[in-house]
């Protein structure tokens, strides 16, 4: 079994792969992907999911929105809104908490959270007391278990130590910080100021509050960035010793984001000098301690997420990657996604139309996706190959739907060209994906998505 490690591995090979595989294509946070959600009233299937969930007795994860932001970040490509106004962070802390409250009525025979990750926006530009205010409503309808993981990603530039300490009482203990790189003149063209010296007081100031999980966001493929400086940046954080990094690639869609508008597009490295970035960050994490996990993902090898990978467990959802595979995942906010076992479903962005349907006594679902026999098989399949690296037909897929079974075969068939590249090698019935291959994931997992052919490509970024 050829399993090269990236160090052993020529770079202009790898750059050669580039020609063939630089396509859009999904990142496979879902199955289906959203472009096939469709528009529509999911809520009965909504409320029966919740019901079912209360009398199976099974904690839930639960992922709070909370959009507002001070600034706009150029590269950004999340539900986010700009204001200052606390007059919108109490109408919005308001809805969510009747959000809150309409949700937990489904839950006849009561229910509980073993996950709780709040994200944005930017959770911690709400004032510190609004904050604690509606933490404290949450976790009285809906309590924590005993073993209880909540997390929380910010802005460090507007992370106060009052919002560190309202986390930490409340029971928060990891925190992915967004830095994306320490160059000044990238930071300028991103419209995102911040020092390595004030990021290393933030993230002392975090762990002396009671953190015990200090994560580090950085993204490769911004305006400026060379690998020269990009190299400087992950040096430089290595510093902070996170616990976790995460290595987004930036995804330039300025038609369907317009602020991104603001980015010069001759400014953007090429998709070679992103993937040498990438590779970069691949050799220079693992060689200093840190396991790749997943597409992006680096993890300190005592980390729950490294030895849910090591144990072939590793699981990804719209919280990012988790040990708790197919652990069901409510959404609550504005354009917050629930994720159930057979069922998506998706609130309305932006903040007002949200709250006005709360205020009429309604939820706030504006789409989503109920799943079938084949979808419910080749969620699995994709998220096993996605993130345990293995591409193998589910366990208890012959039983399920033969026909997906003889379709997934085939479509195995279509990727034997990855074993010549050195991407994937075979395994038994099925193929084990290389180091070289983790980072065309999106590529490997692509020929197995039965709508593709559906969709448009200018919906999804690049794959390098």
């Amino acid at each position: 079994m050829n399993m090269k490690s990236l160090k052993d591995i020529p770079e202009e090979r790898i750059f050669n792969l580039i020609e063939k595989l630089d396509i859009r294509g999904p990142r496979y946070t879902s199955y289906p992907t959203v472009p096939v959600w469709k528009t529509g009233d999911f809520t009965d299937y909504f409320i029966d999911s919740l019901k079912r969930i209360s009398v199976d007795g099974k904690p839930v994860a639960v992922y709070m929105h909370l959009p507002y932001c001070n600034s706009r970040c150029y590269y950004c490509g999340c539900n986010s809104c700009i204001t200052r106004d606390n007059d919108k962070f109490r109408s919005y802390l308001d809805s969510i908490k009747r959000e809150i409250e309409t949700v937990s009525g489904y839950f006849s025979n009561g229910a509980s959270h073993c996950q709780l990750h709040l994200g944005g926006g930017t959770p911690t530009h709400l004032p510190a007391d609004m904050l604690a205010e509606l933490l404290d409503y949450f976790i009285e309808r809906l309590p924590g278990t005993s073993d209880v993981d909540r997390s929380i990603e910010v802005d460090p530039r507007v992370t106060t130590r009052e919002h560190l300490r309202i986390l930490s009482d409340r029971g928060f203990r990891r925190i992915s910080a967004g830095l994306q790189d320490l160059n000044h003149a990238v930071q300028k063209a991103v419209n995102r100021i911040f020092s390595a010296d004030k990021m290393k007081r933030f993230v002392d100031s975090a762990r002396d509050c009671g953190f015990t999980g200090v994560n580090i966001d950085l993204i490769y493929g911004l305006p400026l960035q060379t690998r020269k400086t990009w190299a400087e940046t992950i040096k430089a954080v290595l510093r902070f010793n996170p616990d976790r990094l995460a290595c987004f690639g930036y995804a330039h869609l300025p038609t369907k984001i317009t602020h991104q508008r603001a980015i010069n597009e001759g400014d953007l490295p090429s998709s070679r000098e992103r993937l040498g970035m990438l590779l970069d960050a691949n050799r220079f994490f693992t060689e200093n301690g840190y396991e790749a996990v997943g597409m992006d993902h680096f993890a300190r090898p005592e980390d729950e997420l490294a030895q849910a990978k090591s144990d072939g467990r590793l699981w990804r959802n719209f919280m990012g990657y988790t040990n708790n595979a197919g652990l069901e995942l409510l959404g609550l906010g504005c354009s917050a996604i629930s994720e159930f076992k057979d069922l998506f479903v998706q609130n309305l962005f932006p903040p007002e139309p949200y709250e006005k349907k709360l205020a009429a006594g309604h939820l706030p679902i504006i789409k989503g996706y109920k799943l079938d026999g084949d979808d419910v098989i080749r969620k699995k399949f994709i998220n096993n190959l996605m993130c345990n690296l293995e591409i193998r037909i589910p366990s208890g897929g012959k039983r399920g739907n033969s026909e997906t079974v003889d379709d997934l075969r085939k479509s195995m068939n279509k990727i034997r060209h990855f074993e010549d590249e050195g991407l994937i090698v075979p395994d038994g019935e099925g193929f084990t994906i290389t180091p070289l291959g983790q980072l065309f994931l999106r590529n490997i997992a692509m020929p197995f998505d039965r709508y593709l052919s559906k969709e448009s490509a200018a919906a999804f970024s690049k794959t390098i």
